[in-house]
Formats: structure tokens, C-alpha cells, sequence
């Protein structure tokens, strides 16, 4: 496990929206699934996200689509990632995957503008 104050001085960390700034450090520190049970749940939220953006409240599926894309391709990176490169990763689709992270996802069609700033950051950052 990474500790608290090396991920508080991640250059990663610096370029994240503040809102993110909690939920993603807490998921640096601490998240743990594996790249095929994270893989195995994109289909799951974007089922979620897709219903929400139908009924209205919710962000266009279009764009959960194309975080799911990016995660998709964090996690295909997985194997040339070194350890530290494979955290940031994992808390990126992590981030994603969490409904209330820095705001509530579903709630308002901006609620995963924080999820494509995280992710995108992170595949910026690995080159991926």
C-alpha cells in the first residue's frame, strides 16, 4: 500500500479537479480489485449511467461510453505499467466506477465531468 503522504505529492494529484481530490487519494491508498474485476464492472455502471441519461437526470451515456473506452485502455496498459503507474491507474477506473465520488454521477448531467477530468489526466500522465 502506498502511503498517504506519497500520494499527497504525486504530480498526478496536482492536476486533478478538486472535487476529485478526496475519493482519488483515499483509491491511491487503498483500492485493491484487480484489472478483470474492474473490467468486469465497466458494462455494470455504464448499464446505470445509460438509464440515468434515459430518463433525464442523468449525464449522456455517450460520454460514460467514452470513459469506459479510456479505462478500458488504462487497464489494457496494465501489464507495462510499473507498480506505482498500475495505483494510478486503478484508482482512475476506480473513480470512475464510484456513483458518489467527487459529485454524484447520475444526478445531473454534469455529474461525470469529474470521472473524464480523472481519467484523462491519468492516461496523460502514463502515456496510454
Amino acid at each position: 500500500m502506498m502511503c498517504v503522504s506519497s500520494v499527497k505529492e504525486h504530480p498526478v494529484i496536482a492536476k486533478l479537479p478538486a472535487e476529485a481530490l478526496a475519493s482519488f487519494t483515499r483509491l491511491m491508498s487503498e483500492a485493491i480489485r484487480s484489472p478483470v474485476g474492474l473490467r468486469e464492472q465497466i458494462p455494470h455502471y455504464l448499464r446505470a449511467i445509460e438509464h440515468a441519461a434515459e430518463h433525464g437526470n442523468g449525464p449522456p451515456a455517450s460520454l460514460g461510453h467514452t470513459i469506459a473506452k479510456d479505462c478500458e485502455a488504462l487497464l489494457d496498459a496494465w501489464e507495462t505499467l510499473d507498480e506505482t503507474s498500475q495505483r494510478l491507474a486503478r484508482a482512475a477506473v476506480e473513480y470512475f466506477l464510484l456513483c458518489r465520488d467527487g459529485d454524484d454521477d447520475l444526478a445531473s448531467p454534469e455529474g461525470l465531468d469529474d470521472d473524464a477530468a480523472v481519467v484523462r489526466i491519468v492516461r496523460e500522465h502514463l502515456g496510454v
